[in-house]
């Protein structure tokens, strides 16, 4: 019989980790921390599979939580909990705690199980061994496709392509992105949110079905907390960097990105790490249903 999955909530209220522990605790290993400092020192010494954390604590936020929990255990997949819409939280979140869903209080119950369930998963299959991959595919050269015309976004990751020997690819629109995504094998993307006036959320939502483990780092000058929200869920973003670009923030963002693509390539393809959520508009859904489509050829190398 395989061990439960383990579930920790870090919450300074104590009726909100009640409630938590009464609602999941026939389905999973519970434990429930009101001080952060002490659920760092329980990852430190027990093995967690998920770590849900409040936003707003007095002893430190949930996003400097899940930055600390990201270094100490990366496997443990960490969800952000919380009632207010705090972009500069959602950020850190994302870039420095690398989390697996958003979730806003007052929470739905069936929207909490259904992602409990996908992190649980997940978190048990990251747990078990893979076989190392070809050196071959760990030397092969990384592919950054750019969907920005941006001269400064052009500039860094040119600079950093050159550098680090991958090739970059391009595409003026999304009819050429979804070109170049069914020809050339893609690892990294860098997308501003508009391109020659497109929306290219639907394509990045579409990604994160079709391709998880591409690697998607939005670069963008746009302040939508709830659209960010919804690109953390629905689009697995990989990064999220704002307009005027900082070149240290953004040379970080590629960095971290190059090397997770290369963690991945030592893990068989059927091994999926992450799972976005579907959209819920259903426009949404209609688009990235389409793009699917197009994305045909992409979706049959990936099986193949």
């Amino acid at each position: 019989m395989s061990a439960p999955v383990r579930i920790m909530f870090v919450d300074d209220e104590e009726r909100i980790l009640r409630s938590l522990a009464m609602q999941f605790r026939r389905h999973y290993e519970v434990l429930t921390e009101s001080d952060p400092l002490r659920a760092l020192q329980r990852l430190r010494e027990e093995h967690i599979h998920v770590l849900v954390s409040d936003q707003r604590m007095p002893q430190m936020s949930g996003a400097q939580l899940l930055a600390e929990a990201r270094e100490i255990a990366p496997n443990t997949l960490r969800i952000l909990l919380t009632g207010y819409s705090d972009l500069d939280a959602a950020v850190e979140a994302l870039n420095n705690g690398g989390i697996f869903r958003y979730l806003t209080k007052p929470w739905d119950q069936q929207e909490m199980a259904f992602t409990l369930r996908q992190a649980a998963e997940l978190a048990v299959r990251q747990a078990q061994p893979v076989a190392s991959g070809a050196s071959a595919a760990l030397s092969a050269p990384l592919a950054v496709l750019l969907l920005d015309d941006d001269p400064d976004t052009l500039g860094v990751v040119g600079e950093f392509c050159v550098a680090g020997g991958h090739q970059l690819l391009r595409a003026r629109n999304l009819a050429e992105a979804v070109l170049q995504l069914n020809n050339e094998r893609v690892d990294i993307l860098v997308s501003d949110l508009k391109l020659v006036g497109e929306d290219t959320a639907p394509l990045l939502k579409t990604l994160a079905q079709a391709h998880p483990r591409l690697l998607s780092l939005v670069v963008t000058p746009f302040q939508d907390t709830q659209a960010l929200l919804r690109l953390v869920n629905e689009a697995q973003i990989f990064r999220y960097l704002p307009k005027p670009i900082r070149r240290g923030l953004f040379e970080k963002g590629l960095k971290a990105a190059a090397e997770q693509a290369l963690i991945w390539r030592t893990q068989p393809q059927q091994v999926v790490t992450r799972l976005a959520e579907v959209p819920r508009d259903e426009r949404e859904q209609e688009k990235v249903g389409s793009l699917l489509g197009m994305l045909g050829r992409l979706r049959e190398r990936l099986i193949a």
